[in-house]
C-alpha cells in the first residue's frame, strides 16, 4: 500500500524541459486546486449563474444565465463570464411544463501548431486547451446521466455520495457528494458532472415568465456550493451568518444600504477581562431565520417550533413559539409563550409542566419519561392535575389525598393557615384551617346547603358551633350583624333566634326610629344623593311603618304619582276597607268631614259607596247608580232635580212612567230616515212611518205639514200603532179641494219604552 498522493516536478540548472515536465507541473497544481475546492467546499454554484428573464422586442420571453462561478464534483471551475442566453431551440422536443436546466464543464483543443513545427509522432499538435461550459436541459433521472462517478484507490463509485462514508461504520451517506481524495480524470478525459441551475417554464413551444409555483420548484432544484469543516473562526471577533443579498429601497443609495448592514458602535463593548480592546457583544450573529432539526439552546426575541414535516402556521399549522415583548402591556418585559389555535387537529395546543426523568445512558440520544402536572391551553385555560382532558373552565384543579385537597394558603412564616378541600367525605367544598377534617365553611354538593361550623348542613344556611347568649331588645344574641355591637345606638341589622325573642330580621336602634334608606347618587354624592327614599318607623315610640322621600311605583319603574300602581287592582280588606282621599284645599286629616274635607270609597251590603259624613253615591251589583238614594231601582236614580246644558240652564223633564220619544222630519218625496225611524211614500199624499225598535204600546203621535203651498193643505194621522203610523196630505181649498198632494211633514211620537 502506498502513501503517495501527488508527484511534484523538481527543476535544476541545465535541465532539459520537455512538454511532459510542464504537464506534470500543471497536473500537480490542478490536482492540488481541485482537492482544495472539494476539501473545504462542496460542489455546486458558488456565485451567480442565476436564471433571469426579460421580454424581447418581439413579445417573447428570453432567459439568461447571469455571470458567476461553479465547481463540479471533479474540482473543475466553471465560469460564466458574461450573460449567457438560453436559446429557445435548446428546449425543442422537451415536454410542456417545467424543464430542468444543467451546466457542465467542457474543454477543447486550441491554437494548433503550423505545419513544419510539429513534433515527430504527433498526429494533432495544439498549444492550448480551451476551457468552457455546456448547458443541457431535460429530466436526467438516473445518477449515471448526471455524473461519471469517482474512483477512490482501486474502488469506483457510480454515485459519489456513497464514497466518503464507504469505509465508516454503518456506511453513512454524504449528501454533498464532494470527494477530495479521488483520482481525478485525466486531461483528455472530460468526465461528466452536471450542476443543477434551475427549472424554466416551457409551454406552447416558447419560454414563459415564471410563476410562484415554478419559481419555487426552480429554487429547490438548484444546487449551491457549501462549506465543509468543523469550526469557523471569526478572526475579527465576529462570525456572521446571513444571506448575501440586501433588498433595494427606492431612493436609498447603495452606499447607505450597505452601511446600514454593517456593525455599529453599539454592537461593541469593553469587557473587564480585556478593557483595552473592543469586543462584539455577541460573537456569533444569525441575521436570518434559523432552522434547527435537533436540540436548540436559544437566546433572542422569538423561537418557533414547526412539525417534523416543516409545516408552519402560514401553511395552516399551529403557532408554537417563545417571544420576548418589550414594552409589555404594563410597560415592562414579557416572555410570551405563543400557543396557536389548532387547525385541523382534535385536541388543544398546550404548555405543560411536570416531572421528567432521563432515560437511557447514551448522551447522544438522551430521552425522558414525563408526567404532566400543569397544563395551559392555547385559550388561556389552566389545569392543575387535570392534564388528561381538554379544559372547559378558566381554572381546573383536580383534588388529591383522603380529604380531596385543592388549595393550601400559608402564612408569612410558611405554616399552613387555610386550606380548601372536598371534605372528609368528599361531598362538597370545604374551607378549613390546619386540620383538613374540620370545617369553617362548607357547601354541600348534593343539596347546595351552606354550613358554618358544620360538615352536614341541614338548611340552605346552617350555622352551628357558634355560641349566642340570650336575646334582648338591642340584639346582643345575634348570629349575623351589621353595625357595632359596642355602640347599639349606631344602628344594627341582625338575625336572631332565641327563647325570648324570635325575629326573622331585626333593624335595631336604641332611641331613634330605625329606617332603611335607598339612594341613587345621580348628580349628587353619597352624603347628599340626587334621589333618595326611606322605609322605616314613622316616628319615635311608634310601631307604624312609613315610606318617605319620593313616589312609590308598584309594577312600574317610572311612577308618575306619589303612589302609582300598574297592574290589576289595589285591594283593601277588613272591617275598615276603603280608599280615603282628602280635599286638596283642606291640608289636614278630618275624621268627620261635614263639608267634604275628606272622601272615602268603600263597599257595604254589596254596594259601592262614596262617603263624606254620609253616603252620597251608591252603585249596586246590578249596575244601578243612585244619587241621594242607597237603593236605586233604575240604572240611574236621582233624588232631586237634574240640570242640563253647558251652564246648567235646563232641567230634565220628569214623568211618572218610563217613556220614549221619537221625532223627525220626512221629505215630500219619501225615503227619509232618522234615529229610530224611517218614512216611505206609498202613493201621492200617502206616507208610512215605521219605528225601530217598536214601542211596547201605541204611542201618542202628533204631525204637521212643512211649508204647504198656499197654506191650503192639511195632514191627517191614521193607523197609529206600536210599530208606526200613516199620514195623508190633502188640498182643502177649491178648485182642487179634497185631492191628495205630496208634502213634507214633522212628527213627534211619545210612548212607553220597549
Amino acid at each position: 500500500m502506498t502513501t503517495e498522493f501527488a508527484e511534484r516536478p523538481r527543476f535544476f540548472e541545465g535541465q532539459y524541459l520537455g512538454a511532459e515536465d510542464l504537464q506534470a507541473l500543471l497536473r500537480y497544481f490542478s490536482t492540488l486546486l481541485a482537492r482544495h475546492h472539494l476539501g473545504s467546499h462542496s460542489w455546486g454554484i458558488a456565485s451567480g449563474i442565476e436564471l433571469v428573464y426579460q421580454d424581447s422586442p418581439q413579445g417573447t420571453v428570453e432567459a439568461y444565465l447571469t455571470p458567476g462561478l461553479a465547481t463540479d464534483g471533479y474540482g473543475r471551475a466553471i465560469v460564466v463570464a458574461e450573460p449567457f442566453p438560453l436559446d429557445a431551440g435548446l428546449f425543442a422536443g422537451q415536454p410542456a411544463g417545467l424543464v430542468n436546466v444543467w451546466i457542465r464543464y467542457d474543454e477543447a483543443a486550441g491554437q494548433g501548431v503550423r505545419p513544419g513545427f510539429e513534433v515527430c509522432g504527433a498526429t494533432d499538435a495544439y498549444a492550448r486547451v480551451v476551457e468552457s461550459f455546456l448547458v443541457e436541459v431535460g429530466e436526467r433521472k438516473t445518477i449515471e446521466t448526471r455524473q461519471s462517478g469517482v474512483a477512490l484507490g482501486d474502488d469506483s463509485y457510480g454515485d459519489a455520495r456513497e464514497a466518503p462514508g464507504a469505509l465508516l461504520p454503518l456506511q453513512p451517506i454524504a449528501p454533498d457528494g464532494s470527494v477530495p481524495a479521488q483520482r481525478f480524470p485525466g486531461a483528455d478525459d472530460p468526465s461528466l458532472w452536471l450542476i443543477p441551475v434551475g427549472r424554466v417554464l416551457w409551454q406552447g413551444g416558447a419560454l414563459q415568465q415564471p410563476t410562484p409555483a415554478s419559481a419555487t420548484q426552480s429554487r429547490l432544484f438548484r444546487r449551491h456550493a457549501g462549506w465543509i469543516g468543523e469550526a469557523l473562526h471569526g478572526t475579527g471577533g465576529l462570525l456572521r451568518l446571513r444571506g448575501r443579498w440586501i433588498p433595494r429601497a427606492g431612493g436609498t443609495p447603495v452606499e447607505q444600504l450597505c452601511e446600514a448592514d454593517q456593525p455599529t458602535a453599539a454592537d461593541l463593548v469593553f469587557c473587564a477581562s480585556d478593557p483595552d480592546t473592543p469586543h462584539f457583544r455577541e460573537p456569533v450573529w444569525l441575521d436570518a431565520d434559523t432552522r434547527a432539526r435537533g436540540h436548540l439552546r436559544y437566546y433572542g426575541t422569538r423561537a418557533e417550533w414547526v412539525d417534523a414535516g416543516g409545516t408552519d402556521y402560514l401553511a395552516q399549522g399551529t403557532v408554537t413559539a417563545l417571544q420576548r415583548a418589550a414594552p409589555s402591556a404594563v410597560d415592562g418585559v414579557d416572555l410570551r409563550v405563543l400557543l396557536g389555535q389548532p387547525q385541523g387537529t382534535a385536541g388543544p395546543t398546550r404548555l405543560t409542566l411536570g416531572a421528567a426523568t432521563p432515560t437511557g445512558t447514551d448522551p447522544c440520544a438522551v430521552g425522558f419519561s414525563y408526567t404532566a402536572g400543569v397544563a395551559i391551553q392555547h385559550d388561556g385555560r389552566v389545569g392543575i392535575g387535570s392534564t388528561d382532558k381538554a379544559l372547559a373552565l378558566p381554572l381546573t384543579v383536580r383534588a388529591l389525598a383522603a380529604n380531596g385537597g385543592l388549595v393550601g394558603l400559608e402564612g408569612t412564616g410558611g405554616a399552613l393557615a387555610w386550606q380548601v378541600n372536598l371534605g372528609p367525605a368528599k361531598n362538597g367544598l370545604n374551607v378549613t384551617q390546619d386540620d383538613p377534617t374540620l370545617s369553617n365553611l362548607f357547601i354541600e354538593a348534593a343539596s347546595g346547603n351552606v354550613g358554618i361550623g358544620t360538615l352536614a348542613p341541614g338548611a340552605r344556611l346552617d350555622i352551628q358551633q357558634v355560641p349566642s347568649p340570650q336575646g334582648n331588645a338591642v340584639g346582643n344574641g345575634k348570629w349575623l350583624q351589621m353595625g357595632s355591637s359596642g355602640a347599639p345606638d349606631a344602628g344594627q341589622a341582625w338575625f336572631q333566634y332565641g327563647p325570648q325573642l324570635a325575629p326573622l330580621l331585626v333593624l335595631s336602634d336604641l332611641d331613634d326610629p330605625p329606617r332603611v334608606q335607598f339612594q341613587q347618587v345621580g348628580n349628587g354624592n353619597e352624603a347628599a344623593a340626587q334621589f333618595s327614599s326611606w322605609v322605616g318607623q314613622a316616628r319615635s315610640n311608634s310601631p307604624d311603618l312609613a315610606l318617605f322621600g319620593g313616589s312609590v311605583g308598584i309594577g312600574t319603574l317610572t311612577p308618575s304619582r306619589t303612589l302609582h300602581v300598574l297592574g290589576n287592582e289595589i285591594h283593601s280588606g277588613g272591617g275598615g276597607a276603603g280608599l280615603s282621599f282628602e280635599n286638596r284645599e283642606t291640608g289636614a286629616f278630618i275624621a268627620n268631614p261635614g263639608n267634604g274635607e275628606r272622601w272615602v270609597w268603600y263597599a257595604s251590603g254589596g254596594n259601592a259607596r262614596l262617603w263624606s259624613n254620609g253616603d252620597k253615591l251608591t252603585v249596586t251589583p246590578a249596575g244601578r247608580m243612585g244619587l241621594g238614594t242607597a237603593a236605586p231601582a233604575s240604572t240611574l236614580e236621582v233624588r232631586g232635580a237634574i240640570r242640563l246644558g253647558d251652564n246648567g240652564d235646563y232641567f230634565a223633564v220628569g214623568g211618572v212612567a218610563e217613556m220614549r220619544i221619537v221625532a223627525g222630519q220626512a221629505s215630500a218625496g219619501g225615503g227619509s230616515a232618522g234615529t229610530g225611524w224611517s218614512a216611505t211614500r206609498t202613493s201621492t199624499g200617502h206616507y208610512t212611518v215605521s219605528f225601530s225598535p217598536a214601542f211596547t204600546a201605541t204611542p201618542v203621535v202628533v204631525a204637521s205639514l212643512v211649508d204647504s203651498a198656499n197654506d191650503d193643505q192639511a195632514g191627517t194621522v191614521r193607523n197609529v200603532g206600536p210599530g208606526g203610523f200613516t199620514l195623508v196630505a190633502r188640498d182643502v181649498t177649491p178648485p182642487s179641494e179634497g185631492s191628495f198632494v205630496d208634502n213634507a211633514f214633522h212628527f213627534i211620537a211619545y210612548g212607553p219604552r220597549n
